[in-house]
C-alpha cells in the first residue's frame, strides 16, 4: 500500500480524493515527492513506461529481497509472536491465466498486465521458489506463515491495496476475452485460488508444515458497504 512508503508526509491510512502517497520502493527507488504512486499496479506500469523491464525487475526484487529478512522473522520469533500474515499479489499465479493471453501470462513470465486494465497496471511476479525458500525461513524460526492473496485482477475491493487504484474496482462485475468467449473477472479469480492451493499442496513437508492457512481478499466487505452507501457500489448483489 502506498501509505507504508509515504515517509514524513503521509497523512491517511486509506489515500483520498485519487492521489497517491507513495514516494519510495526501497531500497532502490526513492524521491517521488512530486508523482506520488497510488498503487502497485500503477506504480509498476509508470516505472516499466519510463525506465524500461530490467529496471522494474531491479527495483522491485530488491524490495522483495531486503523489506523483511531471516533477521526479521528472528526478531518476531523472540517476541514470542508465533504466526504471520504474508500478502501477496495474484501475479504471483499469473501463469493461470495463460488461456487469456498465452505469450502475456506464460510460466516463466516477469511482468504481466492486469487482465482488464491491460494499458493502466502491470505487476511483477512473485519466484515461487523464491516463496518456498521464505516458508523454509519462516519453519527454522517456528513461525507459522498465512498465505493471503490480497487483491484479484480488476480490483477485488476500492483501496491503494487492490492493485490498481484509483482506478475502479471491476473484479465482480466486468468480464475479458479469451479467444473467441468472454469470461467473467471473478472466475479468472476461481483459475487464481485453484492455482495457488494446487502449489500449496505440492509443497514439501518442511514447507506444508509451516503454512497455517490460506485467505483470498483483503477487506472487499466492508469496502463495498461503504461504497454502496455512497452511491457507487463496485458488486452486483447482496450475495457478492
Amino acid at each position: 500500500e502506498d501509505w507504508f512508503f509515504s515517509g514524513s508526509n503521509g497523512r491517511h491510512v486509506a489515500s483520498q480524493g485519487g492521489f497517491g502517497q507513495g514516494v519510495s520502493l526501497p531500497p532502490l527507488l526513492w524521491d517521488l515527492e512530486n508523482e506520488p504512486w497510488t498503487s502497485e499496479g500503477a506504480l509498476t506500469k509508470h516505472l516499466h513506461d519510463t525506465r524500461g523491464e530490467k529496471e522494474v525487475l531491479k527495483i522491485f526484487n530488491a524490495h522483495r529481497g531486503t523489506y523483511i529478512v531471516d533477521r526479521d522473522l528472528q526478531r518476531i520469533a523472540s517476541l514470542g509472536i508465533r504466526s504471520v500474515r504474508l500478502p501477496l499479489p495474484w501475479a504471483t499465479f499469473a501463469d493461470a491465466l495463460s488461456r487469456l493471453d498465452v505469450e502475456a501470462y506464460k510460466p516463466g513470465a516477469k511482468i504481466v498486465p492486469d487482465p482488464f486494465y491491460r494499458d493502466q497496471a502491470m505487476f511483477v511476479t512473485v519466484d515461487r521458489n523464491w516463496l518456498a525458500r521464505f516458508l523454509r525461513q519462516a519453519a527454522r524460526h517456528k513461525l507459522k506463515v498465512v498465505l493471503d492473496l490480497h487483491y484479484m485482477p480488476g480490483g477485488s475491493s476500492d483501496g491503494t491495496y487492490n492493485g490498481i487504484w484509483p482506478l475502479p474496482p471491476k473484479f465482480w462485475t466486468a468480464s475479458v476475452t479469451a479467444g473467441v468467449d468472454t469470461v467473467m473477472l471473478s472466475d479468472v479469480g476461481m483459475w487464481i485460488a485453484r492455482a495457488f492451493v494446487t502449489w500449496v499442496e505440492s509443497l514439501g513437508p518442511l514447507e506444508l508444515s509451516t503454512i497455517e492457512g490460506l485467505t483470498l481478499l483483503n477487506e472487499p466487505g466492508h469496502m463495498a458497504n461503504i461504497d454502496k452507501r455512497n452511491g457507487k457500489p463496485f458488486v452486483k448483489a447482496e450475495a457478492q
